[in-house]
């Protein structure tokens, strides 16, 4: 099963199409309820080894770990990375794009709340 999930991911990395002016998400941001509620259903729908969370929408310490979890499980288990993530618990436009295909079931929500890089 992880192999199969790692290789999910391995396949939709880079066609996130979320929006690259949303806010960060993070300690020290302006967070929006729809775009923390979209970084704990990320979370929530990868394999990061990290508790199950609340999809509140409320930003605080246990949502910031699972940041910090996702971020070091996408260094630790995606193989020969051009760009690893910096486990600093804030979801920028890196963090961004690769939650967003961890939320792909919320695309009519997510797409406009998780910062990302332009589609190519």
């Amino acid at each position: 099963m992880g192999a199969a999930a790692l290789l999910a991911v391995g396949v939709a990395a880079g066609s996130a199409s979320a929006d690259q002016y949303a806010p960060y998400i993070g300690y020290g941001y302006a967070n929006t309820h729809d775009g923390v509620q979209c970084v704990q259903h990320a979370i929530n729908n990868s394999p990061t080894p990290y508790h199950i969370l609340a999809e509140d929408g409320i930003f605080g310490p246990d949502t910031y770990n699972g940041i910090v979890a996702f971020q070091k499980w996408w260094n630790g288990y995606i193989p020969n990375q051009n760009q690893p993530l910096q486990p600093d618990g804030i979801v920028g436009k890196a963090t961004g794009t690769i939650m967003q295909d961890q939320a792909a079931d919320w695309w009519y929500k997510c797409d406009k709340a998780l910062p990302s890089y332009p589609a190519p």
